[in-house]
């Protein structure tokens, strides 16, 4: 029995990963759920920067 094609490869979740980190994001966090795939800003920690306003986040669906 053939096999399926994937619907996203390694290729496309590496893409968004260097999208995100070209768009002023250095960590990068990728979410696998059922039926989808979420590259998404890995949260700032509560101590860090909190004098400067948060960025804002933005997510890839793939």
């Amino acid at each position: 029995m053939p096999r399926t094609p994937d619907r996203v490869t390694q290729a496309d979740i590496a893409r968004a990963i260097r999208a995100m980190r070209a768009a002023g994001y250095p960590d990068v966090r990728v979410v696998f759920r059922a039926g989808s795939i979420i590259v998404e800003a890995a949260p700032e920690e509560a101590g860090v920067d909190a004098g400067r306003p948060k960025k804002q986040e933005r997510l890839i669906l793939l």
